[in-house]
């Protein structure tokens, strides 16, 4: 009676998987990214009716307004003359949402042959060999470039052709 047994104990194998960090990685099937895919697509929608509508309607009135303004006879002083347009201050944030949806497909993962790539470098490589060149160009304020360089003959030139 005096033999004791020993109880076995199971061995447990224990996996050690290699933890990556995916810091600021937005997962392309998030809820984030679809609210921000619509949004973003009501500002195409937004550019795509109101551009046109802009620069056949609006840009002969702002011409007009520039040429009464640098005659001094009929140079107009009031409040409203010296206020921003809002449409303006619109297209600026449209402008600024476009460019922060640059930012946000560097951060978006991606599928490729069926699996999420969510390294920052690869996501990076893809999005510049895709669509990041046409963002680029639809995301840069032609209307602020024009504006800074204080003439609007190169649009009328375009818009007389």
């Amino acid at each position: 009676m005096g033999t004791s047994f020993r109880r076995q104990q199971p061995e447990f194998v224990i996996l050690h998987y290699r933890f990556v960090a995916y810091e600021f990685v937005i997962l392309h099937y998030s809820p984030f990214k679809a609210v921000w895919d619509w949004i973003v697509l009501v500002l195409v929608l937004y550019t795509a009716v109101f551009t046109p509508y802009q620069t056949a309607f609006l840009l002969n009135e702002e011409d007009a307004t520039m040429r009464r303004n640098r005659d001094s006879g009929t140079r107009t002083e009031s409040p409203e003359s010296s206020r921003a347009n809002p449409l303006v201050i619109i297209d600026l944030i449209v402008d600024l949402m476009f460019i922060a949806d640059i930012f946000i497909n560097f951060r978006t993962s991606y599928l490729h042959n069926g699996e999420v790539v969510m390294n920052q470098k690869r996501i990076a490589i893809n999005y510049l060999k895709g669509w990041f060149v046409i963002d680029t160009i639809a995301a840069l304020p032609f209307d602020l470039l024009l504006f800074g360089s204080g003439t609007s003959d190169n649009v009328g030139t375009l818009r007389h052709c």
